[in-house]
């Protein structure tokens, strides 16, 4: 099956230099390149799906499926608005948008006949693209972590007989099994246990194809990527060699500029006077939780990233800071958290003394 784009689609503006500077071998990195279409649409059926957990619970987002608002007004569906606080300046106009949801075209695998596999192990790694479907994530092969590679496992279980096809499964009933998948655990993986603020790191949970399914293989696994842009980043030895020997800022998640349609494409932050950085992404609800309204998500969501907001500001004539929360309809498919981003020039000149 194909997922197709939304006619109406508009050109992203061009991206900045997205290159990684990371230490020389055995830990180089590459960004890759794939197209991706900027389009009016939900989220195309198929994509990768991004478990987001942090100490509350997990959250099941497709990335880069989610939507974000820019900079005209908002006609409702399947989003999730944004919302920029500039006391004493232009917060009318950048309060509303019309959400551009970022979706890739992709194809997905047949289900067919296969030969069960051994499930995947711990420390194991793969070289799948973000544009890849859930499907070809699940049949990528391994590879050795000691050439370039975009992922690697840091956790498995097995699955429950009565747990079925996967790709039949909801939202719920995947983010049950993937508990463990958290924010916290992939960053204890990675040896990030004392950082402050969201970094580029992700986690990729994978699930059998039907074939594999049909086959008898009763796995599911968490993959940790590094976003570099709106690809995966490339990289040799094992990630948490690779954190180790990299100073911590060279993982921040930054967006080329203010906030909005772009959000899920991470990019290192090398440009001050026009990146803007991530600096809390918290939860607003649990997993069973039913959503609590539009205009209760929405109060929330400025509050905490008003309050942590504040924090990276020199206050001396506006205080902005960035809010970007789900919809009723994100809600339903599992992404229950808002995010927060300050100007970068900001946040370096209020971090470094």
């Amino acid at each position: 099956m194909t997922s197709v784009a939304n006619p109406r689609t508009v050109a992203a503006p061009a991206n900045p230099s997205t290159t990684d500077v990371f230490p020389t071998p055995p830990f180089r990195l590459n960004t890759l390149t794939t197209a991706i279409t900027v389009s009016l649409s939900g989220p195309a059926v198929g994509h990768n799906q991004f478990l987001l957990p942090d100490r509350i619970g997990p959250r099941l987002v497709r990335a880069p499926g989610r939507s974000y608002s820019g900079g005209r007004p908002n006609r409702g569906g399947s989003r999730v608005r944004t919302s920029a606080f500039f006391p004493f300046s232009r917060a009318a106009a950048l309060a509303a948008g019309l959400a551009l949801a970022i979706s890739t075209v992709i194809t997905a695998v047949p289900a067919q006949a296969v030969s069960p596999q051994a499930p995947p192990a711990a420390n194991t790694c793969y070289d799948y693209r973000s544009s890849n479907s859930e499907d070809e994530t699940a049949v990528a092969v391994p590879v050795p972590c000691e050439g370039e590679h975009t992922a690697q496992t840091f956790y498995t279980r097995s699955l429950p007989e009565g747990f079925g096809i996967p790709a039949q499964a909801g939202p719920k009933k995947r983010l049950k099994v993937a508990k463990p998948c958290t924010t916290d655990a992939m960053n204890a993986y990675l040896g990030l246990s004392d950082t402050t603020i969201p970094s580029r790191f992700q986690i990729v949970t994978v699930f059998p194809t039907a074939g594999q399914w049909n086959a008898g293989e009763r796995w599911m696994r968490c993959d940790v990527v590094l976003r570099g842009g709106k690809e995966f980043t490339r990289f040799s030895g094992s990630a948490p060699q690779l954190v180790a020997s990299t100073p911590r800022e060279q993982f921040h998640f930054c967006t080329p500029s203010v906030p909005g349609n772009r959000t899920k494409a991470a990019y290192p932050c090398i440009k001050p006077k026009k990146n803007w950085i991530m600096v809390a992404e918290r939860d607003l609800g649990a997993i069973g939780k039913k959503f609590p309204g539009t205009r209760s998500v929405e109060r929330k969501a400025k509050r905490i990233c008003q309050r942590v907001g504040n924090q990276y500001t020199e206050r001396n004539k506006f205080y902005p800071w960035w809010a970007i929360w789900p919809t009723g309809a994100g809600w339903k498919e599992g992404d229950r958290t808002a995010q927060c981003f300050v100007p970068y020039e900001q946040f370096v000149k209020t971090t470094t003394g």
